[in-house]
């Protein structure tokens, strides 16, 4: 076990063998190599990506599939294999929340997720070229639309 300080969360005590490590660390963070994803209690929707070295570098993730149900991921092989990933089973995605003053303003960036390996504990971030995508989605808004998709 081990104690590190996080932002949000004050000082928590993980488990090394948790530690996600980021070889190439997230964009415009590239010294940041070693997180914890960690629950935030009593909210099942975000949880904290923490760099466990860096106090001050700690991300709001969730599952972007929560806020856009077509939301569309393709990730050369190439790419999924700079994490060790083979198969499908092994792959990860969450996007990372930017957030408001006004917590229901916050948005998700579609286009740049975080992939990981949930198999070997590494991950990476990668840009989508998919168009359309956006690093400011909002979470929040014209929610009601989105359950009138045509399937």
């Amino acid at each position: 076990m081990m104690l590190i300080k996080t932002k949000f969360l004050g000082e928590v005590e993980i488990e090394e063998k948790n530690i996600l490590v980021f070889p190439e660390g997230i964009l415009g963070f590239e010294d940041s190599r070693k997180f914890i994803l960690l629950p935030i209690p009593g909210n099942d929707i975000f949880q904290v990506l923490q760099d466990v070295e860096h106090d001050y570098v700690s991300f709001i993730v969730t599952d972007p599939w929560k806020f856009k149900e077509d939301y569309d991921v393709e990730v050369p092989d190439e790419e999924l294999l700079k994490i060790n990933i083979i198969k499908k089973e092994q792959i990860g995605v969450l996007g990372l929340v930017t957030l408001s003053d006004v917590f229901e303003k916050s948005t998700l960036n579609l286009l740049a997720p975080v992939i990981l390996n949930t198999e070997h504990l590494m991950g990476r971030q990668y840009v989508l070229n998919q168009a359309g995508y956006s690093t400011k989605f909002p979470l929040f808004e014209k929610k009601e639309e989105t359950n009138h998709a045509d399937s």
